[in-house]
């Protein structure tokens, strides 16, 4: 049966090499079937692919078992390769048996894709009911903005990790994580959906059943890959009722009698057992040390998640389960004369062995990075606590006459310095290089404390970290048209407002960066309108409407299309938006930027069905059912025109005010 398992695996992985291909080749493809993609539905409500095929793997456990962690899983892949690799190589690697280990991950899944909806619907709500004030490190979670589609995309690599890190987390969940722990370690320990999956096989009707021709010879339990006693289960169940089971056959396809087959039967968690409990091997920890290691285990995954802004939540995940091992394993070679993992002696009758010294260095330099991660990400922490209860409105901080107040400055400066020591040793810090996030808001605060000049600074080396939004942008424009107010004399005035050249400069400072970068491109052929430099303007936005690369923005497309229509150019612009269309059915700007076009140019239907759709595909738009409203009225059409009425006011009266915040 592994050879058909193989073989259905296998081409798994070639049809997501499909659809990577396919993505490259085409430049928009559906969503990844990734699992994790769920979170994004859950908590932002954008249903795409992963989603679908999470829930479908939920429900196919229910009624058969956990098939889709043995027969569709990526990383169950991997780790039968390494495994099967290391078999040719004469290491057998042994399974480490725990209580509570297991349980990280309910805690894992529940962290991955449970706790923002359980902090909106549950947790928020109980302590507002119960008069409990939120405390500051508990993150506020934004209202559910209801569903939409997000099943096609044309950033398909956007949640992934780079290919380094993605190596690299191969290596951790495949080859570490099964010579250390055992095979399918990381399903035991680490993986956030085996919390989902391993509590509902429990009530899973699909189960793997004996007949009376067993003959106890333990075949079964020698072939399987998921660590679970089937000789035991069966003859004290009569069914195997570990929620470990991948149902991989492998235990059915060897028996000489026959014996073992899958079949509908009472569900785990109704079974009593047939026969008296026979003794089972003892675990390896005691209970005191499974108690201090589940701690230490969270600790460490806390320290490694986000560890170098590169470690992602699985691979921190499965970094966390291996050093936890090994701190174990360095604390039995302390103890105990004798130590072996796997095929490599530790310590032999009191005396280390290379290996053990090995491991031992090992260890310490994995619980090191842990613990220098955890030190650096603690000081994010608590600059971002002080960051977020700092709400003075950005309108104040960048006024000429601002000055601020004495625990502004003070907590201003407590955050700054929290974010210099997390900051790589090339900047004083003893961290790592930050990212344009951390430096926008070093920016934002050096600007309360009333230091601009080291505001635009941080602004400026955040744009030149990553490629910037255009809101940062405006931001910096907004940092240095303040420093300019500040500097103004009745003698030498400033105008109340950023001139076109202070725009222009900053928009040419991005371009320098990021010559491929289309929305400054976008911006330099507006202020050339706005200079009455038409035929620039035109010329700029035509350029970017019909750029061929393909990291160019639906946005400034139809930002450059809108271009066109100020220009005069109508026709050039109706035929990019539609050639757009095309390209990207369901993206609702384009059909609103058409619709708008129509209207211009007295297609007064064109206009109402491109607006139609724009709010068919994004219902919860509040301008574009104003829109919609307007051009109805327009078109005569008062029961459109009211229908798009009461669906603009119903979303006005869910929509919360706006915080004050800064940058």
């Amino acid at each position: 049966m592994s050879r058909w398992r193989a073989a259905v695996l296998i081409a798994i992985h070639v049809a997501i090499a499909a659809h990577i291909i396919q993505w490259l080749w085409t430049g928009s493809t559906i969503s990844p079937i990734e699992p994790s993609e769920a979170m994004y539905t859950i908590e932002l409500g954008k249903l795409n692919a992963g989603f679908v095929t999470f829930v479908i793997a939920l429900l196919s456990t229910v009624l058969f078992g956990r098939f889709f962690c043995g027969w569709a899983c990526h990383v169950v892949a991997l780790q039968d390769l390494c495994a099967h690799l290391m078999s040719k190589l004469g290491v057998r690697p042994k399974p480490w048996r725990t209580r509570l280990l297991p349980w990280w991950t309910a805690l894992i899944g529940f962290y991955m894709f449970l706790w923002p909806a359980f902090k909106r619907h549950l947790l928020f709500p109980l302590m507002t009911s119960a008069g409990v004030e939120r405390p500051a490190w508990l993150k506020d979670v934004a209202e559910f903005p209801g569903l939409s589609s997000h099943f096609v995309v044309t950033d398909f690599w956007a949640t992934f990790a780079p290919w380094p890190v993605a190596i690299a987390f191969l290596a951790v969940c495949g080859f570490a994580t099964v010579y250390f722990l055992g095979s399918k370690a990381f399903c035991t320990y680490a993986c956030p959906y085996g919390g989902f999956f391993a509590p509902l096989d429990r009530i899973s009707v699909g189960r793997i059943v004996v007949s009376d021709a067993c003959h106890g010879c333990g075949h079964c339990t020698a072939a399987c890959s998921s660590n679970v006693r089937v000789h035991q289960e069966i003859k004290e169940f009569g069914k195997i009722v570990d929620p470990g089971c991948m149902k991989c056959l492998d235990c059915v396809s060897v028996c000489p009698n026959d014996a073992l087959s899958f079949r509908f039967a009472a569900p785990a968690a109704f079974s009593g057992r047939k026969a008296p409990a026979a003794p089972r091997p003892k675990y390896d920890l005691l209970l005191w040390e499974e108690v201090v290691l589940f701690v230490a285990g969270i600790a460490l995954f806390l320290g490694f998640r986000q560890m170098l802004n590169m470690v992602p939540l699985l691979m921190a995940a499965g970094l966390a389960v291996i050093t936890t091992f090994l701190v174990w394993s360095l604390w039995r070679m302390v103890r105990d004369p004798n130590v072996r993992i796997q095929n490599a002696q530790l310590r032999l009758k009191g005396t280390w062995k290379p290996s053990g010294f090995v491991f031992a260095a090992l260890t310490i330099a994995l619980v090191g990075a842990a613990t220098w991660s955890g030190a650096v990400r603690f000081q994010f922490w608590r600059a971002g606590l002080i960051d977020s209860s700092l709400e003075t409105p950005q309108s104040v901080v960048f006024s000429p006459e601002y000055q601020p107040s004495p625990f502004d400055r003070e907590q201003a400066g407590r955050a700054l310095r929290y974010y210099a020591f997390a900051d790589a040793p090339a900047h004083g810090g003893f961290g790592w290089e930050q990212g344009a996030g951390s430096s926008i808001r070093r920016a934002w605060l050096s600007a309360v404390a009333g230091d601009l000049g080291a505001a635009e600074e941080f602004m400026v080396r955040a744009i030149k970290t990553e490629q910037p939004a255009m809101s940062v942008v405006a931001d910096l424009v907004g940092l240095r048209h303040a420093r300019l107010l500040r500097g103004a004399t009745p003698e030498r005035p400033v105008d109340p407002q950023p001139t076109l050249d202070l725009i222009e400069a900053a928009q040419r400072e991005v371009l320098a960066l990021y010559p491929d970068y289309a929305e400054p491109k976008v911006a330099l052929a507006q202020i050339a309108m706005a200079r009455g430099d038409a035929n620039a303007a035109a010329a700029t936005a035509a350029e970017v409407l019909a750029s061929p690369d393909r990291t160019t923005t639906v946005f400034a497309r139809v930002a450059a299309a809108e271009v066109l229509m100020a220009c005069g150019k109508p026709d050039e612009a109706r035929a990019g938006l539609e050639s757009l269309r095309s390209l990207h059915p369901r993206e609702a700007l384009v059909h609103a930027s058409l619709g708008r076009l129509y209207y211009f140019s007295g297609k007064l239907p064109e206009a109402l069905s491109s607006l139609e759709r724009a709010t068919e595909i994004e219902p919860r738009s509040i301008h574009y059912w104003r829109a919609l409203e307007e051009l109805a009225v327009a078109a005569q059409q008062m029961e459109l025109a009211e229908r798009a009425r009461r669906e603009a006011e119903a979303l006005e009266a869910q929509t919360p005010s706006k915080p004050p915040g800064g940058l």
